[in-house]
């Protein structure tokens, strides 16, 4: 029979090929090593086909439990569907015990829509106090930056709030005419100009890295930080709103409230890690090319053009790198 036909497969023709040739390298092998090699052959062919029926019945086995846990959990989504349904059943015959059903739940939702209108009344009546709070928190961080007095959180919280109720209130609903939309517009206006207000601060901040590093002033760099992942995440979730909002729409509740979850107008994203990132490369480009304006005439050689950067960068990589977040890539941002 020839060895074609035994092993059909070219690789593993070849193989036994070249296995042959190991085991028999002279022609008396063939007459004095052929009985003893028949029986390594058939040794090592037993211990394969045990082990692929391991293998194969380990798989069965792999299979029948797949099953069997196929079976019963099929079982249990019929149980949970039955069960769904009395409660269902239950529901509709509770109602039916009630001969005026509609008429008290429309009157719990009509409380619970004056309680929500009161509360926002309270708020929108407390609008002006705390937008003033907050733009006189605002002025006394920017007056005194240099002592560094100023909790960047803090104010952050409270200018988020009156943001958030800003786009509650414009989104509100119950208000139609354009008159009452103009005053609201008129009321709000003087809230985008603070927001853009306390993000030039946050650049003023970002662009004291150093001097606040020297002074041992980390934690507002890290307040810094802080607010920026906080908006990221609020644009994150603003995002995910938008593409979600036909399905929100569809499954809306007939009943609407000035505080409702819906009635937000959209949040304008404010992309804060991006133009901290850019703002960065443009301070630390500022900086080296402000080093070179005015050493340039003093430079004896490259061994000063080397030791700013090595002092810079080590500088940056002892007291400025810990404070950011590893997936800020800062220090690499700084080389760059």
């Amino acid at each position: 029979m020839q060895l074609n036909e035994l092993v059909p497969d070219s690789s593993a023709r070849q193989y036994a090929i070249q296995r042959l040739a190991k085991l028999l390298r002279h022609p008396d092998d063939l007459a004095y090593k052929a009985e003893e090699v028949r029986r390594k052959l058939a040794q090592e062919k037993l211990l394969i086909d045990a082990q692929l029926n391991t293998d194969v019945r380990r798989q069965f086995d792999d299979v029948q439990e797949g099953l069997e846990l196929l079976y019963s959990t099929s079982g249990q989504i019929g149980r949970v569907k039955t069960d769904m349904q009395k409660v269902d059943e239950l529901c509709h015959h509770a109602q039916s015990y009630l001969p005026n059903f509609d008429r008290i739940q429309q009157i719990s939702t009509a409380n619970r829509n004056f309680v929500r209108a009161e509360e926002f009344y309270l708020q929108f009546s407390e609008f002006h106090q705390q937008y003033t709070q907050v733009r006189e928190m605002l002025t006394d961080a920017q007056e005194n930056f240099d002592q560094g007095n100023f909790n960047l959180l803090r104010l952050h919280y409270f200018l988020y709030k009156l943001e958030d109720f800003r786009n509650r209130a414009l989104g509100f609903t119950g208000v139609t005419d354009i008159d009452s939309k103009q005053t609201l517009a008129q009321m709000f206006g003087g809230l985008d100009g603070l927001i853009r207000e306390f993000e030039n601060f946050l650049w003023m901040v970002a662009g004291s890295m150093y001097d606040l590093a020297l002074r041992n002033r980390s934690n507002v760099i890290v307040q810094l930080l802080k607010v920026v992942e906080f908006e990221e995440a609020a644009d994150r979730a603003q995002e995910r709103e938008r593409e979600g909002a036909a399905a929100a729409s569809a499954a809306a509740s007939a009943s609407l409230s000035p505080t409702g979850a819906g009635q937000k107008v959209e949040r304008v994203p404010k992309h804060y890690k991006k133009k901290l990132l850019e703002f960065i490369h443009t301070f630390v480009s500022s900086r080296v090319s402000e080093f070179f304006t005015q050493e340039a005439n003093g430079l004896d050689g490259i061994t000063e053009v080397t030791g700013f950067v090595v002092d810079e960068l080590t500088f940056v990589g002892d007291a400025v790198a810990p404070a950011f977040p590893a997936n800020y890539f800062i220090f690499d941002t700084f080389v760059d």
